[in-house]
């Protein structure tokens, strides 16, 4: 469906976890591998076969070097809860993978396009 070809990417896309909004499908997905570091980004799909990219840029990013996320930000998880919000759990760490934090988001929506909200 989706195979690495933006530079943040590397040599490895994982761990699409999918929400539909309308006719719409988002992936949020894991590119690299773990600690290269994996970042997050976002693509959408009307058929669940051909996926567009939300940006060039990855939809979160790993942190700088002393955040708790340096080494990562991974695994990404969408949920949809009851309440309507969309939150997004994702594992990230600061030491090459030797701890590991469990951290959630929530996603805003604005204009049918994800974002992070602060």
């Amino acid at each position: 469906m989706l195979k690495p070809l933006l530079p943040w990417e590397r040599r490895c896309i994982e761990a699409p976890s999918i929400l539909r909004r309308g006719e719409t499908l988002f992936m949020f997905y894991a590119g690299g591998f773990n600690n290269e570091p994996q970042q997050i980004g976002v693509a959408t799909s009307k058929d669940g076969l051909t996926w567009t990219r939300l940006s060039e840029k990855p939809f979160i990013p790993n942190g700088g070097p002393d955040a708790w996320n340096a080494s990562e930000s991974g695994h990404p998880g969408v949920f949809l809860a009851a309440d309507g919000r969309t939150h997004l759990f994702y594992q990230g760490n600061r030491d090459k993978g030797r701890t590991w934090y469990l951290s959630r988001t929530e996603i805003g929506w604005r204009d049918e396009q994800p974002f992070v909200k602060p």
